[in-house]
């Protein structure tokens, strides 16, 4: 007689599985570890998934990881049309949204942001950095129409930029209470800001 497989049970795995991807990586996550983590052995969690990328694919499925670049890509396109007398001021309804959409799927996020490495979207944080230097560069430059960005000051940005990933994703696993996490992101989007602003301001003179 064929196993019935639960779907408590296997959302209980999936649980697991994003504790453990997001505080350990996928590179360091094991089956075992998961298995602790749901409280199963590793025999009940390979009928429910029999390879590690096959449950990290169900826990982050691709469905999701385009829903999380759409919705940064909307928050990128909305900056980069702010006037230059006000760029990055905040604008539109997408930071928000992508506030939510972080909040929803907190680790999932942390995983993305940082923790992929060696599964199938390794390579998702550098997009996410991409996509703002793009932005900030477009904006900087419709400051003037002498505005020069050098490799010096592109590599600074980047910096920024692969600082801001790092450190949001930090936060995301921190806690898992919403009132935190916004008063956290809230914290460090109130000393991103002035500082781009004071970024442009500094490429004007150069």
């Amino acid at each position: 007689m064929p196993q019935v497989l639960k779907p408590e049970l296997r959302a209980r795995i999936l649980s697991a599985g994003l504790e453990v991807f997001a505080a350990q990586g996928y590179l360091g996550a094991t089956m075992t570890a998961i298995a602790e983590q749901a409280g199963l052995g590793a025999a009940s969690l390979y009928r429910y998934f029999p390879s590690k990328a096959e449950l990290f694919e169900a826990a982050i499925t691709p469905e999701l990881a385009a829903r999380f670049e759409r919705l940064l890509e909307q928050r990128v396109a909305a900056l980069a049309e702010q006037p230059a007398t006000a760029p990055f001021a905040p604008s539109s309804d997408y930071g928000a949204e992508m506030l939510e959409f972080w909040l929803e799927h907190r680790l999932a996020v942390v995983v993305l942001l940082d923790r992929a490495q060696g599964s199938a979207y390794e390579h998702y944080g550098e997009r996410f950095v991409s996509l703002l230097l793009k932005s900030t560069l477009q904006q900087i430059r419709k400051t003037g129409p002498n505005v020069r960005i050098t490799p010096a000051a592109r590599l600074v940005l980047a910096r920024i930029f692969e600082s801001t990933r790092t450190t949001l994703a930090s936060i995301l696993a921190h806690s898992d209470q919403p009132r935190v996490l916004r008063e956290a992101i809230e914290a460090f989007w109130s000393y991103q800001i002035p500082g781009l602003h004071g970024f442009a301001r500094w490429v004007q003179k150069v």
